[in-house]
C-alpha cells in the first residue's frame, strides 16, 4: 500500500515576502544617506583643490606685480581697478598666470563652460555665473597669513560674511553645503570645510574666544572690503562703506597649467 507525502508548495508566504521587503528598505535607508555622505566630501574635496589653486594664482600674479593682487592693479584693458571679483580674476588670465577657468567653479554650485576667449582681451572667461568664488579685497602678498582670502560666494557681504544655510546645495548666491558649511581659503595657501553657526537661514562663521571669529580675529576687528562674484542680476564688489559690521558674531604652481577635473553640475 503506498503512503501519501504531503509537500509544501515552494514559495513564499505573505508575511515572509513582507519581511524581506521590510529589510530591504531598512538596508536602503543605511546605504542613502552613507552615499549621499560619501558623494558631498567628494564634491567638497574638489571645491576645497579648486579653492587652492585660486590662492595659488593669486600668489604668482603678486610675484609678479610688487605683492598687489588683481584688485589693486589697473586693467589695462579697461583703465580702472577690478569692481567685483570676476574682475579681479579676469586679469590673471590677461597676464597669463591661468588658463583654465575651471578652478574658479565649484561642484553643486556655480561652474564655468571651459570656454576663454582669446588673447588679449579673453572675453569668455569667467563671465557672470562663471565664478563661484569671493576674495577680500585690498590684501596684498605681504599681509597675515591667517586673513581669509578666498572663500565660498556669500549672500551678504558683512565682515564676517552671511551665507544663506536654507538654499544648502542650491545654484544660488550665498548657498552652503548641506549642515552649514562653506570652504574658506587663506592667504597661506590652505583651504578648508568650515562649520557655520547654524544649519538654516542666514549664517556665519562661528564665535572664538573674545568674541572675534577667524575674519574678524585676522583683521584685528576692521572690516574689509568683499570682492563678489558676478551672477546674472548684478552683484558686485560690495565696499567697506557698504559692509554690515558683525561684530562677535599648496598646491605646486605648476597645477595651475594642468586641466582641472570636469566639475559635476
Amino acid at each position: 500500500m503506498k503512503t501519501n507525502t504531503h509537500r509544501r508548495d515552494v514559495g513564499f508566504t505573505l508575511i515572509e515576502l513582507l519581511v524581506v521587503i521590510t529589510i530591504i528598505a531598512i538596508l536602503a535607508g543605511l546605504a542613502i544617506p552613507a552615499a549621499q555622505a560619501v558623494l558631498k566630501a567628494a564634491r567638497q574635496n574638489q571645491a576645497v583643490n579648486n579653492c587652492k589653486q585660486v590662492i595659488t594664482a593669486l600668489k604668482q600674479f603678486a610675484a609678479k606685480n610688487q605683492s598687489q593682487y588683481p584688485d589693486s592693479v589697473l586693467n589695462p584693458l579697461t583703465g580702472g581697478t577690478a569692481q567685483n571679483a570676476n574682475e579681479a580674476f579676469h586679469l590673471l588670465f590677461q597676464q597669463h598666470v591661468v588658463t583654465d577657468e575651471r578652478i574658479f567653479g565649484s561642484p553643486a554650485g556655480y561652474s564655468p563652460d571651459g570656454m576663454i576667449g582669446k588673447s588679449p582681451a579673453f572675453e569668455r572667461a569667467v563671465t557672470a555665473n562663471e565664478n563661484h568664488w569671493a576674495m577680500t579685497a585690498d590684501l596684498t602678498d605681504t599681509s597675515a597669513s591667517n586673513v581669509p582670502l578666498v572663500f565660498e560666494n556669500p549672500a551678504a557681504a558683512a565682515w564676517p560674511p552671511q551665507w544663506n544655510a536654507s538654499v544648502a546645495g542650491q545654484i544660488r548666491p550665498g548657498r552652503t553645503w548641506t549642515g552649514g558649511q562653506v570652504i574658506i581659503g587663506r592667504q597661506d595657501g590652505s583651504a578648508e570645510v568650515v562649520d557655520l553657526n547654524g544649519i538654516t537661514g542666514m549664517v556665519t562663521v562661528p564665535q572664538k574666544a573674545g568674541g572675534m571669529d577667524i575674519f574678524t580675529q585676522a583683521t584685528d576687528g576692521q572690516t574689509q572690503g568683499i570682492l563678489m562674484p558676478v551672477v546674472k542680476g548684478g552683484v558686485t564688489m560690495a565696499t567697506k562703506d557698504d559692509l554690515i559690521d558683525l561684530p562677535g558674531i599648496q598646491p605646486k604652481a605648476e597645477d595651475l597649467l594642468k586641466p582641472a577635473t570636469p566639475l559635476e553640475h
